[in-house]
């Protein structure tokens, strides 16, 4: 058993791309992916033999422009990955004024 990857990088300029980019978003959850982030998502796999099927289907849906990368990695190779999650991350600390921010530039550094 092992976990199908899917990583894109889609174009999002126009409306139309917008539309694009979200329905293969959607497409993948409707085809048992989960979204890791953004632009990864990932399903568990019977086998790598299996793959051929789901890599079809996504190349099916893959709108009109980008970069599509699709691989597979077994479940010891992702037993082995490491996962940190930063709990209270501030995603901008340019929104912060005054001697909070100062406090909280120094944190990360």
């Amino acid at each position: 058993m092992g976990w199908l990857f899917v990583c894109f990088d889609l174009p999002v300029i126009e409306k139309w791309q917008m539309k694009e980019a979200s329905k293969f978003r959607k497409n993948l959850l409707d085809l048992g992916y989960f979204m890791v982030q953004k632009s990864i998502y990932v399903r568990n796999c019977v086998s790598y033999e299996k793959t051929e099927s789901h890599i079809k289907k996504v190349k099916s849906l893959a709108p009109q422009l980008g970069s599509i990368l699709i691989f597979f990695i077994t479940d010891k190779q992702w037993g082995n990955s490491t996962h940190i999650e930063l709990t209270g991350y501030l995603k901008s600390l340019y929104s912060i004024t005054g001697v909070t921010q100062h406090k909280l530039k120094s944190c990360y550094q």
